[in-house]
């Protein structure tokens, strides 16, 4: 195989930066020339074996203004979001025009970079972080619904469709502005572990699930927080991007329910999901850090609760610990319903609970699933996500 001019795009939160960035040092260490264009979510890595393309815009600050709600989004989409999402695009589109790669692979909300892929004659191949775009007759599309009759399930995509509409479709505008007669992908490429979603049996030979694409972060951990997770059973609770309803009072639950059940709290703020007062702070057995690294401390959490986000999702079951998801949007409620549904989880609780006894009772669910976890955590590390995905981009 020759050396393959690959560029690589993504925006969003970590969990979706950090599948790219896995991708991208793979790609670079088989010999290929890599480009990695992404958000300032992510930041720059001076030491990274490919070239790093900034975008403009950050979904962190975006979320900081206006928290995670539908609504909200919605009604101020022409003024905060369309703004970002049309630099992005523009930027990407002068990379794409300028560096001629052989393969672009693109993150589904960069609609455009199908269109200009293959304006400069290479092919598009989308990374699908979430199985939503896709039809099958097996699961209905992430976030529309959990569970239906096979032909509901494939008729649930049409809504997502439905949706890129309602937004405009600045691919199929493009397209047509530029005259290119294609703005659907070459090929499918989906980051999921097979223990949470198997193949498809009605995808096309293009589209194929590859396992999750992850490496270990390079961030360090803080000796405080090493001796913390070192001693004593720890409830991990996180919500990365998400920010919604009272933060403090979810906290403070929290809290509740780990001291009901003899745990100490590791409290990861993130971008404002959660909030701690001063008593908690201070508090002996809680610690309280706005990010950790999941690949050091997740292996030495007793139990964790979190967002349901698919980098979560997967981090999680990589560390074999169970967990308790509380979804704010998207396609979190279907994360939630997968990992129940393979029995590795509980249903999910609402990020509004009011009551440390219903979060009490989930953990305790949770825990029996452990085993389970764990064994599920076996099946991962024998995932080859980045090299299948390489070797599927590599035929194309």
């Amino acid at each position: 195989m020759g050396v393959v001019k690959l560029y690589l795009v993504t925006m969003g939160s970590r969990g979706d930066h950090e599948p790219f960035r896995a991708l991208a040092i793979e790609a670079a260490s088989r010999g290929h020339e890599v480009h990695f264009a992404h958000t300032t979510d992510l930041p720059l890595d001076p030491d990274a074996p490919y070239t790093e393309w900034p975008l403009p815009g950050s979904l962190n600050q975006l979320i900081a203004d206006q928290g995670v709600s539908v609504l909200k989004a919605l009604k101020e989409y022409k003024t905060l979001w369309q703004p970002t999402l049309q630099g992005i695009y523009d930027t990407s589109s002068e990379q794409i025009r300028a560096l001629k790669p052989d393969v672009v692979v693109y993150h589904p909300k960069v609609q455009t970079a199908p269109v200009v892929a293959h304006e400069v004659g290479a092919k598009a191949v989308i990374a699908e972080m979430v199985p939503m775009l896709t039809p099958t007759r097996e699961f209905a599309a992430a976030g529309i619904a959990l569970s239906m009759p096979g032909w509901l399930n494939k008729a649930s995509y049409l809504l997502v469709d439905a949706g890129i509409a309602l937004f405009g479709n600045p691919a199929k505008k493009l397209a047509q502005k530029l005259g290119v007669s294609s703005w659907s992908p070459d090929a499918v490429v989906s980051p999921v572990s097979r223990t949470l979603v198997n193949q498809p049996k009605d995808w096309p030979g293009s589209a194929q699930i590859t396992g999750q694409w992850w490496m270990p972060g390079s961030e360090t951990t803080d000796p405080q927080v090493e001796a913390f997770v070192a001693h004593g059973d720890v409830l991990y609770a996180g919500f990365g991007s998400m920010k919604r309803g009272d933060p403090r009072r979810r906290a403070r639950i929290i809290v509740d329910a780990a001291r009901e059940l003899g745990l100490k709290t590791l409290l990861v703020t993130g971008w404002g999901g959660l909030e701690v007062e001063r008593d908690l702070a201070h508090a002996p057995d809680v610690l309280v850090r706005e990010s950790v690294n999941h690949s050091v401390v997740l292996p030495k959490i007793h139990l964790g609760i979190h967002h349901g986000g698919s980098g979560t999702v997967h981090a999680f079951l990589r560390a074999g610990v169970p967990s308790v998801i509380m979804p704010f949007i998207a396609d979190q409620p279907w994360w939630a319903w997968r990992l129940n549904h393979a029995g590795l989880g509980t249903k999910a609780v609402s990020p509004n609970c009011r009551s440390s006894d219903q979060l009490v009772s989930a953990l305790q669910e949770a825990h029996l699933a452990r085993r389970d976890v764990e064994a599920a955590s076996e099946a991962m590390a024998d995932e080859r996500g980045v090299t299948r995905a390489l070797e599927a981009i590599e035929t194309i």
